[in-house]
């Protein structure tokens, strides 16, 4: 059965009991259903539970939301369509399913989930997005790999390994600039021997 519709008001001054217990019961009944949606009930149920502790937390997806001072808000959004303080959230990941975010009451904004588990991937965690990845190429270059996706705002620090598979020259690599990196991808000046796999691992937010 459908939750009763809530009618404030009741019981007005001047009515009785048989006129409005209707109401009322609906009133009482209604918030009891909608407050046990999530929320372990009154008596306990389901199960044997310290009442009114969260069972599940449903979100509804927001899409627009703006600081509170001094209070942080947790909520939920699609990427790309989320508005928050008047700015639209990048689009990390595509595809229109709603991920968790954090707004402090300073406006810091932290988007908390969001990933994308492949060979060259990423994954928001707590409003830190790290992204993975490999290059390859033979002898010396300046490999160049993009990121999976944009950094919203900049890239932190890049570690690189490099895997060398040569068989006939010693295996012998070695950085000659530090690498440069943008919030797309970076360049690194490599210098190697023979076939060699550039794995890469950014930090950023």
């Amino acid at each position: 059965m459908p939750i009763p519709t809530f009618t404030a008001g009741y019981p007005p001054d001047g009515s009785s009991l048989g006129q409005t217990k209707s109401t009322i019961r609906n009133n009482i009944d209604g918030t009891f259903q909608t407050v046990a949606i999530d929320h372990v009930d009154n008596n306990g149920q389901p199960g044997s539970q310290p009442a009114g502790y969260h069972k599940i937390i449903h979100e509804v997806s927001q899409t627009s939301v703006a600081t509170v001072a001094n209070y942080n808000q947790i909520f939920s959004g699609v990427p790309g369509t989320l508005i928050v303080n008047g700015v639209t959230t990048p689009t990390i990941p595509t595809g229109g399913d709603t991920q968790l975010y954090s707004l402090t009451g300073a406006g810091v904004l932290s988007q908390l989930t969001g990933s994308s588990k492949t060979t060259n991937g990423y994954a928001w965690v707590g409003g830190i997005l790290l992204q993975w990845g490999f290059d390859s190429f033979t002898g010396s270059q300046n490999p160049a790999p993009s990121f999976p996706v944009v950094f919203p705002n900049a890239c932190l620090n890049i570690q690189l390994t490099i895997l060398n598979t040569n068989t006939t020259v010693p295996a012998a690599w070695r950085l000659t600039t530090q690498p440069s990196a943008s919030t797309s991808g970076f360049t690194s000046n490599v210098q190697a021997s023979g076939n060699s796999t550039l794995f890469w691992f950014a930090i950023g937010y």
